[in-house]
């Protein structure tokens, strides 16, 4: 939030765990090596419910194979179920995505 910097990923894909993972991979591709070229690790704060909700396999395993992936280890910290506007850079973006779309993806 400090940075003031975000990316929005648009898919199609039917499976949320798998395009949430994606995002993620573009996101570290993209800002997050150029960002923190340092990095140990890598620390997501997500939305409980869904697809990416804390006990659904396919979250995990496609964040086991981005870990892998970028040898990097992944924690994930949950918000509770429905509280989802407690991310306040979700809650800062939404506005620029409504207007940038204009209710036309």
């Amino acid at each position: 939030m400090a940075r003031d910097e975000a990316l929005v990923n648009v898919g199609i894909t039917h499976d949320t765990a798998e395009f949430a993972v994606e995002s993620i991979r573009r996101w570290w591709r993209m800002l997050g090596t150029k960002t923190y070229p340092k990095a140990a690790r890598i620390l997501i704060f997500a939305d409980a419910g869904g697809s990416n909700g804390n006990r659904l396999r396919a979250w995990k395993v496609h964040l086991q194979k981005l870990s892998d992936h970028l040898k990097l280890p992944i924690t994930v910290c949950h918000y509770p179920p429905g509280t989802n506007k407690w991310n306040k850079i979700e809650h800062r973006l939404f506005s620029f995505v409504s207007m940038n779309w204009k209710g036309q993806p």
